[in-house]
């Protein structure tokens, strides 16, 4: 929908949208549509109308005669219209993720990496499977999103900041792209918070604990990078004289990378959580979300559980410490759903100019 739209004009493309919104979640009826959103039938089977010439809806089930009349014409959206993909990559694994415009996962495949993989090589690997995906669906590629472990910075352009975590860090994933597909770049812990965070107005902050550790800010609904995309980096965090990074390793927690699986030893904890919680105690004592959500490979409730304790003993008032409930499939949920509203604001824009 552009600026000039107006009048009648928009009022329907804004009733597209809801009608759009609702097959999102299920085929269904011009009557059901009617009843559920609150429109007449003739506004249902206008909308169904301009949905379908713009092709993004279909009618699945054709009228057919029974003892009781006509069966009624039941519409889905059309799934050839296009894909959303995800590239998520991680120090232990690339996922690659297509969904339908309405959300509903087509492919999703996990790739392991071992320590000496090159960012060369999985760059050959995205590439390999972008054109796979586009091959096995059949439909145009409407936007995409990028998922990497390490800092991107955002300057003049948006750049992947290699780590020393791991080799593959550095790849250039958003750049295996065509010129005409919109892509979006961020970190991968950003892309959990986005995911946890939801549809909702509140604030959070994402931990995650791996090889990395990085904090995710929404403030009042929205992620908050930052200037330069560096919000939520955490290890460079000052203790005193030292950063973070430098105080777990004193204690044995970090060796070019968080040893986390030395946190299934309990006796682990205290080292740990001590400098981290003292770190996390100033971000949320000056952010003041409403909860503090902690995904990871070495996260346990038990684990949440002890650092609530140490957090919230520094802390003013308490927040609220869970394990996150998406788990390690978080970076690909907040990823798809950056693309998402991506590929949805330029069909709007453009909506009924095709």
């Amino acid at each position: 929908m552009t600026d000039s739209t107006a009048g009648p004009r928009a009022l329907a493309t804004l009733t597209d949208i809801r009608v759009f919104d609702y097959l999102c979640a299920a085929p269904a009826t011009r009557t059901q549509i009617s009843a559920d959103l609150g429109i007449s039938k003739p506004t249902a089977s206008q909308a169904i109308s301009r949905l379908q010439e713009n092709g993004l809806a279909i009618a699945i089930d054709r009228p057919v005669e029974t003892k009781r009349g006509r069966t009624p014409e039941r519409y889905a959206l059309r799934s050839e219209f296009g894909h959303l993909l995800a590239l998520c990559l991680q120090a232990e694994s690339l996922q690659v993720r297509a969904t339908d415009l309405s959300g509903a996962i087509v492919v999703d495949r996990l790739y392991p990496l071992t320590p000496q993989s090159s960012a060369a090589e999985v760059e050959k690997m995205a590439a390999t499977e972008i054109a796979r995906v586009r091959k096995q669906l059949g439909s145009p590629l409407l936007a995409a999103a990028v998922s990497q472990a390490a800092p991107v910075l955002r300057e003049d352009a948006e750049r992947v900041v290699p780590t020393v975590i791991f080799p593959a860090s550095g790849a250039n994933l958003a750049g295996l792209f065509a010129a005409d597909i919109p892509v979006v770049l961020d970190n991968d812990v950003n892309w959990m918070a986005v995911a946890e965070a939801g549809d909702t107005d509140g604030s959070l902050m994402m931990l995650y604990i791996g090889a990395g550790l990085g904090a995710g800010l929404v403030i009042d609904g929205k992620l908050h990078r930052g200037r330069h995309g560096t919000a939520g980096e955490l290890e460079t965090q000052l203790l005193g004289d030292q950063n973070l990074r430098d105080v777990l390793g004193e204690v044995g927690m970090f060796q070019t990378r968080i040893l986390w699986e030395r946190l299934a030893d309990q006796r682990t904890w205290p080292v740990f959580l001590k400098p981290l919680s003292q770190v996390l105690a100033n971000l949320v004592g000056f952010v003041d979300p409403q909860q503090l959500v902690v995904t990871g490979p070495a996260v346990t409730a038990q684990l949440c559980e002890a650092l609530a304790d140490e957090v919230n003993e520094r802390l003013l008032v308490p927040v609220t410490v869970r394990p996150s409930t998406l788990g390690v499939q978080s970076a690909a949920h907040g990823a798809i759903a950056g693309a998402r509203e991506v590929a949805l604001f330029n069909l709007w824009e453009n909506y009924r100019e095709r």
